[in-house]
């Protein structure tokens, strides 16, 4: 089970990844035990992927006038609960049979603990523009323009992680970092067309 002080460790953590400090590693527990709490962090960030998620909806239904009869309340949701559900699993079930072949495979457990821990503060900027939109500080054009500019320091500070915990070479950080994105697309595609949301 996830504590309290293991949440305010990995946040430490994470804020010092995103400052480019490879000693931030001895804030996560990156042994075993730990890489498998870490997917519980997905519990973590419902609340804010539900806020997210209304602001997305809200922005959707603005943007193609569409109204709400003509856009399933239950298909959205299980829409966006699949994806979040499959894209959380995808990359570390496609690492851990690669890991041999990209010569990874000392550093895939603690790459994938400190990913999972990353997305909790990842997840606080895209919360605070979803909430902005959603209470009418800003536009739906200004909340696509803000939520670009975060993807942008997502994918530096991805590229970041993936360089410090996985101790590799330029090439093989933007690779894996590449890889993820694919993947979350796929995916995001792929349940949209299933729920035909």
């Amino acid at each position: 089970m996830i504590t309290l002080g293991e949440i305010a460790r990995s946040l430490q953590g994470s804020w010092l990844l995103l400052k480019n400090r490879p000693d931030a590693l001895k804030w996560f527990d990156l042994s075993l035990g730990g890489f498998w709490r870490s997917f519980g962090v997905v519990f973590l960030l419902l609340p804010m992927f539900w806020a997210s998620s209304v602001a997305e909806k809200k922005l959707l239904l603005s943007e193609t006038g569409l109204v709400e009869s003509a856009f399933p309340n239950a298909n959205f949701w299980a829409a966006q609960f699949t994806a979040l559900g499959l894209d959380w699993i995808a990359l570390p079930l496609l690492l851990a049979a690669l890991a041999g072949p990209l010569g990874i495979s000392r550093f895939y457990v603690p790459f994938i603990a400190v990913r999972n821990w990353s997305s909790l503060l990842i997840s606080f900027p895209y919360l605070a523009v979803a909430l902005l939109y959603l209470a009418g500080v800003v536009s739906g054009g200004m909340m696509v323009l803000l939520s670009l500019s975060i993807l942008v320091a997502v994918l530096w500070y991805r590229y970041l992680i993936a360089r410090i915990t996985l101790q590799a070479g330029m090439g093989l950080a933007i690779g894996i970092v590449m890889l993820d994105i694919v993947l979350s697309l796929l995916i995001r595609e792929m349940v949209g067309r299933i729920w035909g949301a």
